[in-house]
């Protein structure tokens, strides 16, 4: 974090300066400082922390900003499934819930009040019965029925609109009991590709840095995590007992690159995404943080430390064709690749405070792209490549911003109090991940990228940082 990145850990009564997550400017300013012995330049303080003992964050509710689009009203009755309390408490209830608040939040639909909804017209049989479910606002139902078959689940869904009284979509699904949740994501996927012509994020995965781990009861580490975009099914494929920090999927979202201190120094990784196949990147730089996987998957974009200063570099994922792309006083971090591969956009303070830049591959054609604020960084690229995310602060706390790169258009799509930082867009472009921190807690949370909706922590467990979505819809 940019005003905290140093932290004052005691391991076994003995006092350790660790970092924090090595991310953004701030924390390279620090580490900048660690590495060279030089006094710390150039960090404005963040506002003050809110005090401890703030909600548990899974009570947290960040209302977003931004506006939001042409959403399709729809109504989604209560799946229908033979009566057995074992299936509705292991099936019914998980893929109602999943699948409602799928579409909810997708930013597609707006999903009608099921206070307002008639008993027992399902489907509508005729203009009256379509009429009155038209009455709850909705213009399209979906229907669900769920019945086990022998020790699967089968699940059918039909899309109706409203208007015309006539299905659009039939889908039919089949799976075990335990992947409930799967099918509801699925479908969910199948009717946003419906109106969109693409795929919903429901079936995608999130990387991220958590502190949950504890060794002997007292050490400190941070591990990395995968989970689903919701924040189910959490699981940690790295077990260094140290710091393993910022990881970055793969283009093909079969393995993940990230910083680690499991050689004592800050050291580039790879590790296969079910935790196989670990690997160092041997480079000859010191601090190597905020690794980032280029498009082609050949090549992964870091900072690393030269004589204390850090600049950007580039290198093959086995070590080869080491490229210094910067070279200058400043302070170079956080870069990331456009995805069309020719440019890189990093943070620097070589105009004063931290802002985005944007440079060619070559380490060419320099320019600042954040005009606004007085504290830009961590920027991440839209899949299109026509925004950028990215932790913003004029005064007060960090927020997320998004850029409209051929206009400069800025929206902040966070608010409320406590630093969000470390933005990360779903592979379709409709979300976006960040961590935020709020007193002593620091977690994950998700958004739509117009701002539109409300933002849903998708952690607990311990402080959770860094962020990284997978590159892949399914």
């Amino acid at each position: 974090m940019k005003g905290k990145s140093l932290k004052e850990e005691r391991e076994n009564g003995e006092e350790k300066v660790s970092l924090k997550g090595v991310r953004g400017a701030g924390a390279l300013l620090a580490a900048a400082a660690l590495f060279s012995g030089a006094p710390l330049f150039g960090q404005a303080p963040k506002s003050a922390p809110t005090p401890s003992g703030v909600a548990q964050p899974s009570n947290i509710d960040l209302t977003l900003t931004g506006a939001t689009g042409a959403r399709r009203p729809l109504a989604i009755p209560m799946t229908i499934a033979p009566i057995s309390p074992d299936l509705q408490s292991r099936g019914v209830d998980p893929f109602y819930t999943t699948l409602s608040d799928d579409l909810a939040g997708s930013g597609v639909f707006v999903v009608a009040d099921p206070a307002l909804y008639p008993k027992a017209m399902r489907p509508p049989r005729n203009r009256e019965e379509g009429d009155a479910w038209k009455a709850t606002s909705a213009q399209f139902l979906l229907d669900t029925h769920l019945a086990p078959d022998g020790g699967n689940v089968v699940v059918e869904a039909m899309l109706w609109d409203l208007g015309m009284l006539k299905p659009i979509l039939s889908k039919k699904y089949s799976g075990e009991l335990r992947a409930v949740r799967r099918i509801a994501h699925t479908l969910a996927s199948d009717l946003v590709r419906q109106f969109t012509g693409r795929p919903g994020p429901f079936l995608t995965k999130i990387a991220f840095s958590s502190d949950r781990e504890r060794v002997a009861g007292k050490h400190v580490v941070k591990e990395i995590f995968t989970m689903d975009f919701d924040g189910d099914n959490q699981r940690r494929i790295t077990y260094s007992n140290t710091l393993s920090l910022a990881p970055d999927w793969s283009p093909d979202g079969t393995k993940l690159v990230y910083q680690s201190y499991e050689k004592d120094t800050p050291g580039l990784w790879l590790i296969g995404k079910d935790g196989t196949d670990k690997r160092q990147i041997p480079v000859p730089t010191q601090l190597n943080a905020s690794p980032s996987f280029s498009p082609d998957g050949k090549t992964v974009a870091f900072c690393g430390s030269v004589k204390g200063n850090t600049e950007i570099f580039t290198v093959q994922t086995d070590g080869s064709n080491l490229k210094r792309l910067t070279e200058n006083a400043a302070i170079d971090s956080t870069p990331r690749w456009s995805p069309n591969g020719r440019e890189l956009a990093f943070t620097s303070n070589r105009q004063g405070t931290p802002q985005i830049f944007m440079m060619d591959l070559e380490g060419a054609n320099v320019r600042r792209v954040s005009l606004a604020g007085n504290w830009n960084d961590e920027a991440a690229f839209s899949p299109d490549g026509g925004r950028l995310a990215f932790a913003c602060r004029n005064e007060g706390d960090f927020q997320i911003c998004v850029m409209d790169l051929a206009t400069g258009r800025t929206v902040q799509i966070s608010s409320g109090t406590g630093a969000n930082e470390g933005p990360t867009w779903s592979p379709d472009g409709s979300k976006i991940a960040w961590e935020v921190q709020r007193g002593d807690s620091t977690q994950i949370v998700v958004g739509n990228a117009d701002g539109g909706g409300t933002a849903r922590i998708v952690t607990s467990s311990g402080n959770n940082f860094s962020p990284s979505w997978i590159k892949t819809l399914e």
